[in-house]
């Protein structure tokens, strides 16, 4: 009975112009939706190209002249234009070692925080800088939100199930149909769940046949994982939306009824509950402004300057082997030196108070996690970070890669300067082989995204069973 079921239901969809539509326009959300994606890793790809071709070719040039000042071909006037010197090199105010995190084939499924953190950073002797562009420059991007796979997964995938949902049970009572459906030789329930069952299948295998082929256009091999998850994320996602929209057929409505109902409830799940969730975060666990965290951070370096004698009296003291000189006879190094003496201390306070202002943050963001059982959509979006690798636990892990680099840098320079070397030929050999491209960091599959969405499949699926298990379906 199931098979004739599904036989009459793949007919009747088939012979409506409706389906066709909707088919064409999630074929062309999705394949706009992975073209962007895509181009927008193509831009980031290029502008990264870019700026480390520039780096490659003016660390050339400087090789090039250190060999000439070694052959004493050529000589410098001035030691902050010497490229044999390693605080030049290494960086202080210029120089460094320009250093980007690529961007993976999956990183196209969603934005995610990608557009609000930088990628290339500067790697210097005093730590990393962010460098390259920023989203921040066209805030209109960031009002609307980028239009990816996950935005065509979590707000117009809906619309598709719902469209061709709303009305399973209501359209045929009110063409007359219903009666002869009711006359086949088995129960009712079973009947009406064939009938779902049928129509949920159809959807599925639909979805499937836009999304797969579409990511193997985009260049993701469906072996991978990153394929199959997003796979079985739609899936869930329209399991849900076609539960929640069987239950309200299952209120006994009209068509006309069942379509505001779960209108409002696509709005309800998709717009409302993401801003409701937001601003209670925001309330319950505020972050405090980022002109606070300047205003705090000169604080600091006013403070730090103030006591940077006593902090020198104390590290000459703990290091008897060094003289401490007048300042009318200290040299460009000594400075250096004794700035590189208490550098590890003020990163050790300004991190500290970095940190303070970021555990804010992060307690807001954990709070917001919380909330994501009430709202489909939310679990759908953190999921697909998760699967792009640009959530906020990748760009964490981002960053602590970038910070080992920054310390291998930095301990290669400043072991160069301690022992009073200038930098050869050997050595820029050495050092230009150092790591300009750090992979996105390999993270354990996260399926927390996915966890959520199967809870509310579970708790729609509920609801609608307890209607299933009524007496009078509604609808009679």
């Amino acid at each position: 009975m199931f098979l004739l079921q599904l036989k009459y239901e793949t007919l009747r969809l088939m012979r409506s112009p409706a389906l066709w539509m909707l088919m064409a326009f999630l074929a062309g959300s999705v394949g706009l939706g992975l073209y962007n994606g895509s181009q927008r890793v193509a831009a980031r790809q290029q502008s990264i190209g870019e700026m480390l071709g520039s780096q490659q070719t003016s660390l050339e040039k400087q090789k090039a002249e250190a060999d000439s000042i070694a052959r004493g071909l050529k000589k410098t006037e001035d030691w902050w234009l010497d490229p044999t010197n390693v605080i030049v090199v290494g960086g202080v105010w210029e120089g460094g070692w320009v250093t980007a995190i690529d961007p993976a084939p999956q990183t196209l499924l969603a934005v995610g925080m990608s557009d609000l953190q930088p990628d290339v950073w500067r790697l210097t002797l005093m730590g990393k800088e962010a460098r390259g562009d920023s989203e921040f420059e066209n805030p209109v991007n960031l009002m609307f939100g980028t239009f990816d796979l996950a935005f065509v997964m979590a707000f117009l995938l809906p619309l598709l199930v719902v469209a061709l949902s709303f009305n399973l049970i209501s359209a045929e009572r009110e063409q007359g149909t219903l009666s002869l459906q009711w006359a086949q030789p088995v129960g009712q329930r079973e009947l009406f769940l064939h009938k779902t069952l049928a129509r949920f299948l159809l959807l599925t295998g639909m979805t499937l046949l836009i999304v797969l082929p579409a990511l193997a256009g985009s260049g993701i091999s469906l072996a991978s994982s990153a394929a199959w998850m997003t796979a079985a994320t739609a899936v869930l996602y329209v399991f849900f939306w076609f539960l929640l929209a069987l239950g309200i057929n299952l209120l006994g409505g009209s068509s006309a009824q069942n379509a505001l109902r779960c209108m409002g409830t696509w709005l309800a799940f998709t717009l409302i509950i993401p801003a409701l969730v937001n601003m209670l975060a925001q309330k319950i666990y505020p972050v405090p402004s980022r002109a606070g965290f300047q205003t705090a951070m000169r604080d600091l370096d006013t403070q730090l300057e103030a006591n940077r004698e006593q902090r020198l009296s104390d590290f000459y003291r703990q290091h008897p082997e060094l003289t401490q000189k007048p300042e009318a006879e200290k040299e460009w190094q000594d400075w250096y030196r004794e700035d590189f003496a208490l550098l590890k201390g003020e990163k050790r306070l300004k991190d500290s108070l970095e940190q303070a202002y970021a555990d804010k943050a992060t307690q807001q963001a954990d709070f917001s996690d919380k909330l994501t059982l009430l709202s489909p959509a939310l679990s759908v979006y953190r999921q697909m970070t998760d699967i792009a690798g640009t959530s906020r636990r990748a760009y964490q892990a981002s960053v602590t890669a970038l910070d080992g680099a920054q310390q291998n840098w930095a301990a290669w320079f400043l072991e160069k300067f301690d022992a009073g070397q200038s930098l050869t030929v050997a050595d820029y050999e050495t050092f230009m082989k150092f790591p300009d491209r750090l992979p996105l960091p390999s993270l354990p599959a996260a399926w927390t995204g996915a966890g959520w969405l199967l809870l509310q499949c579970l708790m729609a699926g509920l609801w609608s069973a307890a209607r299933v298990q009524r007496k009078s379906f509604g609808f009679q």
